[in-house]
């Protein structure tokens, strides 16, 4: 189905690469397709499986396929990489050290852990929400177990400087267990586990272009992981239950048109955002969350001061143009901006943000579309609010 308008909400769900859902179509029929069976019906079921395991470990720079588990998205993969590791590692303490600005799914995975026993350090961050290497080495002691840290952030589109990270806490404490979050960088960013160090990154299927409910994890070979889902021994025992073959296929190939095409893919997005960013920053009191340079490409966040995120977000909708309220994740809260109030953002702000994210089929038309409509919007709205706010 197609749309007139703007579609500038990736993050949430891009639209698929026909060559991706090319290799999903044979998997979306009546066809019998376990991977797992010893019959001729399996055989292809299974190519695709191991075959998708290779590309998704090659844009990480894994060298061991088998250090891939496919879950059912970025939230599963983060949740298994969590609980996973502290729970199969908890004799090296009860300490999780991480930052302020998680993911919703890490952080509910770690306070889900502390309630039944874990100690959890969040660190702050700089007002791009940079988090400093130095700080994690100086929260990590003699009790840390895991140590967990996001790659690129999905609302600010910040990137982590994550082997300065993971080296500072290996540095502290050698024998913690460190999670790296990617799962709304790998794709759009260059990723590569061995320079890293971890032992477990976290891999979502809409930066790559792969539908949200596809996912991966890397687990380093010989780190001990404890699976959420028992009852099989599918994926080489860390997660149970029958293979979801058309997300394992999408993201497989998406994988590989990512390491394929990754560069051009970032220049391109890059050079859209930028024309977005000028647009939208070009309306009075409209403010850049995260850092102007340097930040996930295709991503703009942005707070309009005075006005409700959602009521923009909607708005924007309602002229055809696609876009995240506030926190991508937390759209349906009404709440503030947990990643606004982190950077130290006055309340002014941090409720009136919206998350612009392009795709890798975004258009100049699309951006322009976006940026009129935000302006026209913007003004609209700030014209039923009080005197007081309008003319600030």
């Amino acid at each position: 189905m197609t749309r007139e308008g703007a579609y500038l909400d990736a993050v949430t769900s891009p639209r698929v690469d026909q060559r991706v859902s090319a290799e999903m179509a044979p998997f979306m029929g009546g066809d019998p397709s376990s991977p797992s069976a010893l019959h001729d019906w399996a055989v292809l079921p299974a190519e695709v499986v191991e075959r998708s395991r290779q590309e998704v470990a090659a844009l990480v720079g894994a060298e061991e396929p088998d250090s891939i588990i496919f879950v059912s998205s970025a939230t599963e993969a983060r949740n298994l990489a969590v609980m996973g590791l502290f729970r199969a590692n908890d004799a090296l303490g009860n300490g999780i050290v991480s930052s302020a600005i998680e993911h919703a799914a890490v952080r509910s995975a770690t306070w889900s852990l502390e309630r039944t026993g874990a100690a959890i350090e969040e660190v702050g961050v700089d007002g791009d929400g940079r988090i400093d290497a130095s700080a994690i080495g100086a929260a990590v002691g003699a009790n840390t177990a895991l140590v967990t840290v996001h790659h690129g952030h999905e609302d600010l589109g910040t990137v982590q400087d994550v082997a300065a990270i993971v080296a500072a806490a290996r540095s502290a404490r050698p024998e913690a267990r460190v999670h790296v979050d990617a799962g709304a960088s790998a794709g759009l960013a260059p990723i590569d586990v061995d320079d890293i160090g971890c032992d477990a990154l976290s891999i979502g299927g809409p930066p790559l272009g792969a539908p949200p409910w596809s996912g991966a994890l890397y687990v380093r070979p010989g780190a001990r992981l404890q699976p959420l889902l028992v009852g099989g021994t599918q994926e080489l025992g860390k997660r149970a239950g029958p293979e979801c073959l058309p997300a394992i296929a999408a993201i497989g190939a998406a994988a590989r048109i990512a390491r394929e095409e990754g560069a051009a893919r970032r220049q391109a997005l890059t050079e859209l955002g930028e024309r977005l960013l000028n647009g939208v920053l070009a309306v009075r009191d409209v403010l850049l969350s995260g850092p102007a340079h340097g930040r996930l490409p295709g991503n703009i966040h942005v707070a309009a001061r005075g006005l409700d995120g959602e009521t923009l977000a909607a708005s924007l909708a309602a002229r055809g143009v696609a876009v995240a309220p506030g926190s991508a994740c937390t759209q349906d809260a009404g709440k503030e901006s947990p990643a606004l109030v982190a950077i130290g953002r006055g309340a002014e702000w941090t409720r009136s943000s919206v998350l612009f994210s392009l795709d890798s089929s975004a258009t100049t038309d699309e951006v322009d579309r976006a940026v009129a409509a935000f302006s026209d919007e913007v003004a609209r709205l700030r014209s039923f609010a009080p005197d007081a706010a309008r003319d600030r």
